[in-house]
């Protein structure tokens, strides 16, 4: 009986290089600054101030004006918007791409309007706007069944 468990000391010695939760939240956190760059200014420093400078959505709030409410709802979105594929697809390939549908591109992708805002901004027909969405959508779609996803990060 005078056994001891010794199974879970390793854990005490494990450095937080070693844990994998922590890089992953570092990798995430990296992966959004780095992408905060195609941004516009006022988004790009909400969310620089949240993960790179480490600021709570009070003093954010504090600095910007407004209620840290709609600071952490406003960031959540950003988030949301730098995390999808298209996103990273459109930045990658948009030069390729016509001037009508780099342009709605840059209105959907990049700054996050809905498509309705797009057709009143670029004086567009909201069937164009939805075909050239449709393409942009099949095309990165294409590209991550084809593995060329990594590229774009």
């Amino acid at each position: 009986m005078g056994q001891t468990n010794n199974s879970v000391d390793w854990l005490d010695q494990l450095g937080e290089d070693m844990d994998l939760r922590r890089r992953r939240e570092h990798a995430l956190t990296d992966r959004i600054v780095k992408r905060a760059q195609w941004l516009e200014p006022i988004d790009r420093q909400l969310v620089l101030a949240m993960f790179r400078d480490g600021q709570s959505a009070q003093s954010i709030a504090n600095r910007f004006g407004g209620c840290p409410r709609h600071i952490r709802r406003r960031i959540k979105k950003l988030v949301h918007r730098l995390n999808d594929p298209r996103l990273a697809y459109v930045v990658a390939h948009h030069e390729k791409w016509t001037k009508s549908r780099r342009s709605i591109a840059r209105c959907l992708f990049i700054q996050g309007r809905s498509m309705r805002e797009t057709t009143q901004e670029l004086g567009m027909s909201f069937y164009s706007v939805r075909k050239h969405r449709e393409a942009i959508d099949a095309m990165c779609q294409a590209a991550i069944n084809a593995g060329q996803m990594r590229t774009w990060r």
